[in-house]
């Protein structure tokens, strides 16, 4: 029983062919002939006690249009079943009021119409809002005929209650499903508009190489950091900024090429993020340097973070199919200074670097 449920809610649910159309529009235009084609078989049947059998007679060839317009979803020809649905429902429905009882509230259907034609993916609005104003102009002038030919009506009683009760409920069924349509519809588009702002921003802020921060996205950051320390004077949090380099990276693409150096880039990348958790941020600053953030941390506190990176970058051998082969990396490193700034520091920071280059290399420069 519970397979052939599945295999019924998949039928109902299956995707259009066609470029052109929507799976959201044809699936509703299937709900919504499946409960008025109940509706309208209740409606007969309940009206035929009142001996209103060509009406009986009618709603029979509405659920026949309701079946056209559904078989109509699955043949690449939703807007034909969109047309049938809005004809059936407001032929059908004034029908009704026209028959049975316009107090019964058989027309209020009618504006159905309006949402249905919205949810189709149609541009062309100034159609769309002409429609609409045309079912509100028609239902003014229809109640007006009606109250004129003094239209029909069931007896006061139990079946006047259950009558008008049952288009409330199918009132309510419907409005319920068109909406449930749209929210999901508009919450799909809002998680994809979302996905594609994260995208967006990564793809701003991430070094695609690496997957670390880029410039951009490192000075941010820093900016951030520097609103906190001008922000309270007596608590100031202090921090130091670094610029890494790998040595002698030039020699390892012409030796082993730019794959390997891609593979060298990337796996010094895994080791700093996981370094810096805790300590602070670094980022790709260009080419083979890097520039790392030590929060919280003087020069002191910073270097022996730094070091400890340096030779553990020293010890590791780097492997990349048959070539092994070991690394090393210079730093220079400058405690931030608020009348300096953020760029003059990490100017200071470079100028250390290049004295960690003279001097042999693999080394931590803080003077």
């Amino acid at each position: 029983m519970k397979k052939i449920f599945q295999n019924a809610i998949n039928f109902l649910l299956m995707d259009v062919q066609s470029k052109t159309e929507t799976k959201d529009l044809a699936v509703l235009i299937r709900i919504t002939c499946i409960l008025l084609s109940l509706y309208y078989l209740i409606v007969g049947i309940a009206i035929a006690f009142f001996q209103k059998y060509i009406m009986g007679i009618m709603l029979i060839a509405a659920i026949g249009m309701l079946i056209a317009a559904f078989i109509c979803t699955y043949e690449n020809r939703t807007f034909i079943g969109l047309v049938i649905l809005n004809a059936v429902i407001l032929i059908f429905s004034s029908a009704l009021s026209f028959n049975v009882g316009y107090s019964l509230d058989f027309h209020v259907l009618t504006f159905l119409n309006i949402l249905f034609v919205y949810f189709n993916k149609t541009e062309n609005m100034m159609l769309k809002r002409f429609y609409a104003t045309a079912i509100c102009i028609y239902n003014m002038f229809f109640s007006q005929i009606c109250d004129a030919l003094g239209a029909p009506g069931l007896s006061d009683g139990l079946p006047t209650v259950l009558v008008r009760d049952m288009n409330i409920v199918i009132l309510t069924g419907l409005v319920g499903t068109v909406a449930y349509s749209f929210c999901t519809k508009f919450n799909q588009a809002e998680d994809k508009l979302r996905k594609i702002n994260d995208n967006l921003e990564q793809m701003a802020n991430i070094d695609t190489l690496t997957g670390l921060s880029n410039r951009r996205h490192m000075n941010d950051y820093l900016s951030s950091l520097v609103y906190e320390y001008n922000k309270d004077a007596r608590g100031r949090k202090t921090f130091t900024l670094a610029i890494g380099d790998v040595d002698f990276f030039k020699k390892v693409n012409d030796t082993y090429g730019h794959e390997v150096g891609d593979y060298v880039l990337s796996t010094l990348a895994k080791m700093f993020d996981e370094h810096m958790k805790g300590k602070g941020h670094v980022a790709r600053w260009g080419g083979e340097e890097f520039l790392f953030c030590f929060e919280n941390m003087d020069l002191n506190a910073a270097y022996l973070h730094l070091d400890a990176l340096r030779h553990r970058i020293e010890i590791t051998p780097f492997q990349f199919r048959d070539n092994v082969f070991n690394l090393s990396m210079s730093y220079g490193l400058e405690e931030f200074n608020s009348r300096l700034g953020v760029e003059a520091t990490i100017n200071r920071a470079d100028e250390k670097l290049y004295k960690a280059k003279t001097s042999g290399r693999n080394r931590v420069v803080i003077q």
